[in-house]
């Protein structure tokens, strides 16, 4: 009988905390306000090669972006992509060519030893 009163406390105990859980959770999603900013950059470095750039911009659960890089092939990938709530990541590629592109010629040091030449001098001791 003990037994059964152990088992009914220790479940009403974890009932009871789930529910604090859960209110805590809901509370603390109230607090918060309304989720919205917008961001852009864009990288072009003629020294690396480096040429990539990003927007987004988001409001509550909708949030909606594009990004673009520079592939070695030549072509510009570009992805737009967005999420609406709970729907998941959406997301389309599209590539184009870009005229006259050539990638970045690699830089290569040449390194050359130098040897040092130890020259000592050498005294000849003259017998008379």
């Amino acid at each position: 009988m003990s037994l059964k009163i152990v088992v009914v406390i220790a479940a009403f105990v974890g009932a009871i905390a789930a529910q604090h859980y859960y209110q805590q959770l809901h509370h603390e999603e109230e607090h918060h306000g309304p989720v919205h900013y917008e961001f852009n950059y864009d990288i072009h470095d003629d020294h690396t090669g480096d040429v990539h750039g990003r927007k987004e911009a988001r409001k509550d659960d909708h949030t909606q972006g594009e990004y673009y890089l520079i592939d070695a092939d030549g072509h510009k990938r570009i992805v737009t992509y967005q999420v609406d709530g709970k729907s998941g990541f959406i997301a389309q590629v599209h590539r184009e060519p870009i005229k006259g592109y050539q990638a970045p010629q690699q830089v290569h040091k040449i390194v050359t030893p130098i040897h040092k030449v130890l020259t000592v001098p050498v005294h000849h001791a003259h017998h008379y």
